[in-house]
């Protein structure tokens, strides 16, 4: 009871404050009506992809992705990073349940000013954060997805995690068909390493599938979905193509050193690198 009254008076707080910043997204309702586009996660998977093969739709990135070396010729329109306090000195990294220095928050700030040709979006918690091409969203309590609460201007309830960050925007913006690229907990087994890791890919089935289930099912009565696997590969969850039968080019794997800058990878390797997506 207490805490609902906190969360209430807390978005009451939010709304009177910053309602002018989160109500400017309306700009951005119905703007893809009926087009398609590239939804690319940072999945373990875009080790073996060539990201020029997305450019030939609207793409909406997310988290790290900007990380990458060839990100310039993803040429994303959109991005997500819908992480309440990622844009402060200090910030709660949760799979270590601490507060530590964040040492990203610098070279995020620079990937989004650098990359002014993307419209980046955040939680309206960043606000501390304010730059040309960044744009703010809030959930006002609505801590599930639910597929009639995707208002970006007003409440967005698609903001539990970056995939779902990105699909509400999707929807939003009247899009009928989104691809996943790099959204490796769609395969089956799915994949639980980030294109930044060094380690050897692990394939794991997780029970998060379960619930990924239901989440896909509500999203695909808004959209059509389809996930690129890697050669071989399969989905229990959506419809699939493999990379090479999509693109109609062969896959070729790189390592992360291949694929980030040696000064990123320091920066990765001060974390564990499941904290940071």
């Amino acid at each position: 009871m207490i805490n609902d009254l906190y969360t209430k008076t807390a978005n009451k707080i939010i709304f009177s404050l910053f309602s002018e910043y989160i109500s400017r997204n309306s700009v951005f309702k119905n703007i893809h009506k009926g087009e398609e586009c590239y939804i690319v996660g940072n999945g373990g998977s875009l080790k073996y992809m060539d990201l020029s093969s997305f450019n030939n739709k609207v793409v909406i990135g997310c988290n790290n992705l900007f990380l990458h070396k060839n990100f310039s010729d993803l040429k994303c329109k959109y991005y997500q990073i819908p992480a309440p306090f990622f844009f402060f000195k200090y910030k709660n990294f949760k799979y270590k349940n601490k507060w530590q220095r964040n040492y990203f928050n610098d070279m995020c700030r620079k990937k989004i000013i650098d990359n002014n040709n993307t419209l980046f979006f955040t939680s309206i918690l960043n606000i501390n954060f304010r730059a040309k091409n960044v744009f703010y969203e809030h959930n006002f309590g609505n801590r599930k997805p639910e597929i009639d609460k995707y208002d970006l201007s007003g409440g967005f309830s698609f903001m539990e995690g970056s995939l779902a960050s990105m699909l509400g925007l999707a929807i939003y913006m009247g899009f009928n068909k989104a691809v996943l690229v790099g959204v490796d907990y769609t395969f089956s087994p799915s994949i639980v390493e980030h294109f930044f890791a060094d380690l050897t890919t692990i394939h794991n089935e997780r029970e998060i599938l379960h619930y990924r289930a239901d989440f896909f099912e509500m999203v695909q009565k808004k959209m059509e979905l389809l996930t690129i696997t890697l050669d071989g590969g399969k989905s229990s969850l959506l419809d699939y193509m493999s990379y090479s039968d999509y693109f109609g080019v062969e896959q070729v794997y790189h390592e992360n050193y291949d694929l980030v800058d040696a000064s990123d990878l320091s920066l990765i390797s001060v974390y564990d690198y499941n904290n940071i997506s």
